[in-house]
């Protein structure tokens, strides 16, 4: 058995081999239930499913991207979901390492996916929390500014933050107190 080259001219199925003299061509219905019996056919209705103008691509991949060709849908499918994810970790929702547990989930089924994300609380706060300088910090300076920091979080009083901070780190308070009254 000789293998041929096959190849499209003018609509017509070209077949090819250094041993022949002539051309010959194929019949493209023939081909195509070869090609079934085979189990390779695509069916044209369903591949025609898999690909979106590139209008409609655009918002999930840049133009640059696809220099004008048609993107199948499974990549624009992927790219929503990578999208969603990195909107996701920048706004603190998920955490980057777990990425690949949402990413399945994305892929498997994209509006459960979408839903759980959108309900997902804030996890990791994208704000500063305490402080970070190298000497120790007095009590007074760290107690103003976690009040204040309560302050604007929550439309609380002075009065009020210092008494959520009293319940919650009460140790600070002490030292605090201790600072004010010179002891």
């Amino acid at each position: 058995m000789k293998k041929v080259d096959v190849s499209a001219a003018d609509g017509k199925v070209a077949l090819g081999h250094p041993d022949f003299t002539d051309e010959y061509y194929a019949d493209p219905a023939e081909l195509q239930e070869v090609l079934e019996e085979m189990g390779l056919a695509e069916d044209p209705e369903e591949a025609a499913q898999d690909d979106i103008p590139l209008e409609q691509a655009a918002a999930a991949l840049s133009e640059a991207d696809t220099r004008g060709k048609r993107v199948p849908a499974v990549e624009v499918f992927r790219a929503r979901v990578e999208q969603a994810l990195d909107e996701a970790v920048k706004v603190g929702k998920i955490l980057p390492r777990q990425r690949g547990e949402w990413r399945r989930v994305g892929l498997a089924d994209f509006t459960v996916f979408s839903k759980l994300l959108s309900e997902q609380p804030g996890r990791v706060p994208l704000r500063p929390i305490g402080f970070s300088s190298t000497g120790p910090v007095d009590a007074g300076t760290q107690v103003k500014f976690l009040a204040e920091q309560r302050m604007r979080e929550r439309g609380i009083s002075y009065g009020q933050a210092l008494s959520e901070l009293g319940r919650e780190q009460p140790d600070l308070i002490q030292r605090y107190r201790r600072a004010v009254s010179g002891e």
